[in-house]
């Protein structure tokens, strides 16, 4: 549910994206947003999810109902045991696994009704559409069809983004107690408006914007009842996991040796790319990393950093035999002779190119994933930690899965992995000698 004001707002911007996403000129597209390379299918889809967001085709969307109906299916026989079954599920499994940040009362709230940050003492009575989406499914007779519902998360909890990661401001992480002083709606609220901040004024955000509530609650005389004690320490895991990426470059930050850049708006653009993709970069999506596009050897466009979500961790199975087969496949080609008795063989694996989509002109270069990494580039992979029904021996095998998957790639650990601390993996691309480079 959101605020009337906040549902009029979506409104005006579902408009505004839909003539963007249908747009064929560019003249109304954003200057960092490309979605030129989608589908046409693609852009229908996303259209008709926008459109639904409009609201004025007068089709409802009861949000209560959705939500009630996938905690049924979900929990079965398990439904009636509210609230205990989301009480353990935060207690035991989130806070076993260093997201003490989120409070048992605010995640079963959550689990039980679909309501999060509830930050005014306001009334939230419009639904909020922006959750709405199509899903394709099939009768009893065996037609398709597709209903719009909810079909995001309703275990997790939106409190994972923002609401744990105390390590800018490790006064958030102050226990009173025993007990956190803050919870994750505070520490989301004040995240959230620490990064907006920065992106207007390219600036580092003063604890008196981010969290004013800071200056005066951490002061001894500031309501404290004597006898009490306060605990103040910071999740040393979450801090780890950011300052590994860009150390350096914070401390320039909060030194004043660094600027945030005059416009964000133009320094980087997000290309959208038809789904399934990925395994396609090096080959039919070559020509967005060549900087001239005319020379097959000309420079590119290297990747620094890499991230694939847990659900999505597959591509890099698929990513190694993919490269396994066209090394095959182009050792063959060079043993074999171009004899009569050897053509049939020649048609056979040409075939079998085209099948895995290896059949494409630009194999002839021998470009490859690997070469669109810059050497020492960077693989982020989200871990399933926080997934609750995921049992403490299953994320180590997940992890364990995850390292050899990307060891096949050529990457190595840069950071020893916890399995049941950290929420990322971090791998160094580590290019052999052996490999092609362009």
């Amino acid at each position: 549910m959101v605020r009337d004001i906040s549902s009029k707002y979506l409104t005006h911007v579902a408009d505004k994206l839909i003539r963007m996403t249908t747009n064929l000129d560019g003249h109304l597209s954003l200057t960092f947003i490309d979605v030129f390379h989608l589908k046409f299918k693609e852009r229908d889809m996303l259209e008709s999810v926008l459109k639904f967001w409009r609201g004025r085709e007068g089709t409802k969307f009861d949000a209560s109902k959705c939500w009630d109906f996938r905690l049924r299916k979900h929990l079965g026989t398990r439904y009636d045991a509210i609230p205990n079954v989301f009480d353990w599920d935060c207690s035991i499994t989130l806070h076993d696994r260093k997201a003490t940040q989120i409070n048992s009362r605010e995640y079963a709230h959550w689990r039980h009704h679909g309501n999060a940050f509830e930050l005014r003492e306001t009334n939230y009575n419009t639904i909020n559409r922006s959750l709405a989406s199509g899903r394709v499914f099939k009768n009893s007779a065996g037609d398709k069809g597709v209903y719009w519902g909810y079909w995001g998360d309703i275990i997790c909890s939106p409190y994972l983004s923002f609401g744990i990661d105390t390590s800018e401001y490790p006064e958030l992480s102050r226990r009173v107690n025993g007990k956190h002083a803050y919870s994750a709606t505070t520490i989301s609220e004040v995240n959230i408006r620490k990064i907006f901040w920065q992106l207007l004024n390219q600036q580092q955000c003063p604890i008196s914007i981010a969290a004013p509530f800071l200056e005066t609650s951490t002061t001894e005389d500031d309501g404290q009842v004597p006898g009490e004690k306060y605990e103040c320490q910071q999740d040393n895991s979450l801090a780890n996991n950011n300052e590994f990426i860009s150390t350096q470059t914070t401390d320039k930050l909060i030194n004043g040796d660094a600027k945030f850049p005059l416009d964000v708006a133009n320094t980087f653009k997000m290309k959208f790319l038809p789904l399934n993709s990925f395994l396609d970069l090096p080959t039919r999506y070559r020509s967005l990393f060549l900087k001239d596009d005319d020379s097959p050897s000309s420079e590119i466009n290297r990747f620094r950093i890499v991230y694939i979500g847990n659900s999505l961790v597959h591509l890099l199975s698929d990513l190694h035999s993919r490269e396994m087969k066209r090394k095959n496949l182009n050792a063959k080609s060079q043993d074999t002779e171009t004899s009569k008795e050897n053509l049939q063989t020649i048609k056979d694996e040409t075939e079998v190119r085209k099948e895995n989509g290896l059949g494409s002109d630009l194999l002839g270069t021998e470009f490859s994933f690997t070469d669109l990494l810059e050497d020492e580039a960077l693989l982020i992979v989200e871990s399933v930690l926080y997934i609750v029904e995921i049992r403490a021996e299953q994320v180590k095998a997940y992890c364990e899965h995850v390292k050899q998957m990307a060891y096949d790639l050529d990457f190595e650990v840069s950071k020893e992995i916890n399995p049941l601390e950290d929420h990322h993996l971090y791998f160094r691309f580590k290019r052999k000698s052996s490999s092609s480079s362009l």
